[in-house]
């Protein structure tokens, strides 16, 4: 047998699973890779085989599995019978076992603890007359030992702290890869840290040191390089250490931002620890003010798309517009479709189920049912209402508001009952904020365990909300394309007690910058003329984002009581009261 780590052939392996143990799940898909740490150069060096898995008849992939490792039913169509995937492995686990010239294969796996189990129930299947043929190393623990303060010591994580970048999704050939990687990693440390050159070293090591309990977090980046930062207003870049973005942020001191992440008490989210862990360096571009800060923050998300950042990244989002009779939906602003822009996703579709059913105007029949629970509601089929239950909901919807749903066009309908609907429930807010509430301790949350209880007034109170919803998707848009080009100005306390910046806004982005006194008058914007036909086409999901960040900021800004000043036309001017007002509705 090769004595040595750095000589030793090993099978680096992953699995996807739909559940836990094989007790409650199946193989999905298992990925592999023959490596040494020795031979190991670049990780394109390694060519990762995965093979997915047939399931069972009638057992289907969990959602939740499906979205985060991307594997839908349809791609198992090409998937192998898991005796075949073992059958695979036996053979490759046979050749690294006659490359070291021993009797069982060195198989490095990440957390071997839940591979384990896996594994063993493919051997006892197929080749249970034969000893186990692998050696597991879980690199999990050795890390346990050597790094024990590490904020998050996942996959992802180590991955990242050696400066290896994975792909979003969990797929076992990336999986296995990254493993690999890792494992030439730890083989030096192991080495230079532990004095550690051999297996059997290496699994006395484990057996006899136990790892130590985190006493306090310990992080890669260097404590100068945030002690150092500006206390002023801008954007930072958390950085691998192979200079990878890991994260994009905005700040109004970004010393007391960033210096924020890496306070021992609290409860940071997994996503930031995980983060943390593989953040070596920081960029930073200081900006005039907070609002700037968070303008350029979302067109750098956008270009960079950094892991870490979820909400203003592009991923598979895009922007539609729809034709008034709420039936169709297309890429374009034009003549036949000049409702927008507007986010595609499931209130597309909701509001195509809006228009059905005002014009049906009668009893639902059960498809019409059907497609109101799925698309109208977004109600999974798990949660979905009793049909008699959705029926006299949507009876009950019809008859609150039949004299609005007699209008005739359904655009009308939308936007009128939306907008009514909408400043019902802003009044609610209002008076809820003022009046004391003892629902807290007489209701039960609503549990997986205590799942809730549809009445047919819950289903008429969601039609409701979904109506609120895309209405206000509606007047967002409308606003948008006011906004695109506008001048703003407002005071600023970095900027003196006597003047105040001025941004000039073109299609939503940010072309000149000045400071003005503060009795002088805020220009009228250079595209003021610029016809709505062309500003909608000029919108894309860059600057759809970006106005919405900018709608959010002038609410700070009215909150916070500056004096606010947005012109959008010769004579349309909002101060902080009109602002108010506005912002309400958008």
């Amino acid at each position: 047998m090769r004595n040595s780590l750095e000589d030793l052939h090993i099978l680096a392996l992953d699995c996807q699973t739909t559940g836990a143990n094989p007790d409650n799940g199946h193989l999905l898909e298992i990925g592999w890779v023959k490596a040494s740490a020795s031979t190991l150069e670049k990780p394109e060096d390694l060519q990762p085989l995965a093979y997915l898995a047939k399931l069972p008849a009638k057992d289907e992939i969990p959602r939740t599995v499906e979205r985060i490792t991307g594997i839908s039913g349809e791609d198992l169509i090409v998937a192998y019978k898991p005796k075949k995937i073992w059958h695979k492995l036996a053979k490759v686990s046979q050749d690294v076992t006659t490359g070291n010239h021993s009797d069982r294969c060195p198989t490095v796996i990440h957390f071997s603890r839940f591979e384990e189990p896996f594994l063993r129930d493919l051997h006892q299947k197929w080749h249970a007359p034969y000893a186990f043929p692998f050696q597991l190393i879980c690199t999990h623990e050795i890390t346990k030992r050597l790094f024990p303060d590490l904020p998050r010591r996942g996959l992802r994580a180590i991955a990242g702290y050696f400066g290896h970048s994975m792909p979003e999704l969990r797929r076992s050939a990336d999986h296995a890869l990254a493993t690999a990687i890792i494992w030439k990693k730890l083989v030096a440390l192991l080495k230079y840290e532990a004095n550690i050159l051999t297996l059997e070293q290496l699994v006395k090591w484990m057996k006899t040191s136990l790892p130590r309990a985190r006493t306090r977090r310990s992080y890669p980046m260097d404590t100068e390089i945030r002690r150092n930062l500006p206390d002023q207003p801008g954007v930072y870049r958390m950085l691998r250490a192979n200079g990878d973005v890991l994260y994009i942020g905005k700040a109004k001191s970004l010393k007391k931002r960033v210096n924020s992440y890496f306070r021992q008490t609290g409860s940071p989210g997994e996503h930031i620890l995980e983060m943390l862990t593989q953040a070596y360096q920081l960029d930073f571009t200081v900006t005039g003010s907070a609002l700037e800060a968070a303008l350029q923050e979302t067109d750098k998300i956008k270009r960079q798309s950094p892991p870490y950042n979820v909400a203003l990244r592009k991923r598979q989002r895009n922007l539609v517009f729809c034709n008034r009779d709420l039936q169709h939906f297309a890429q374009k602003a034009d003549g036949d479709h000049p409702i927008g822009p507007l986010p595609s996703g499931s209130l597309n579709d909701a509001m195509t189920t809006f228009a059905t059913l005002i014009n049906a105007k009668t009893s639902t029949n059960p498809a019409q049912l059907e497609k109101i629970a799925d698309t109208l509601l977004g109600i999974s089929s798990e949660y979905i209402p009793e049909k008699d239950c959705l029926h006299d909901g949507v009876e009950i919807f019809r008859q609150r508001h039949c004299s609005v749903l007699q209008r005739g066009h359904p655009f009308r309908i939308l936007t009128g009952l939306g907008a009514r609907l909408w400043h019902e429930h802003f009044k609610r807010q209002e008076l809820e904020a003022t009046e004391e509430s003892d629902t807290a301790e007489t209701e039960a949350p609503q549990t997986e365990n205590n799942p809730q209880v549809w009445a047919p007034e819950d289903v008429a109170n969601l039609i409701e909300s979904v109506i609120r919803r895309a209405a206000h998707l509606i007047r967002r848009s409308r606003w948008f394309c006011m906004l695109s080009e506008a001048s703003l100005a407002w005071t600023s306390p970095a900027a003196g007690e006597h003047d105040k910046i001025l941004l000039s806004l073109k299609n939503g982005g940010v072309v000149n910058r000045e400071k003005l006194g503060v009795d002088e008058a805020t220009p009228v914007p250079s595209g003021h003329d610029t016809p709505a036909d062309l500003r909608k086409q000029n919108i894309d999901l860059m600057t759809y984002d970006r106005l919405r960040v900018l709608t959010t900021e002038l609410r700070r800004l009215v909150a916070e009581d500056r004096n606010t000043e947005l012109r959008l036309r010769p004579r349309a001017m909002l101060r902080n009261l009109e602002l108010k007002k506005v912002l309400r509705w958008v």
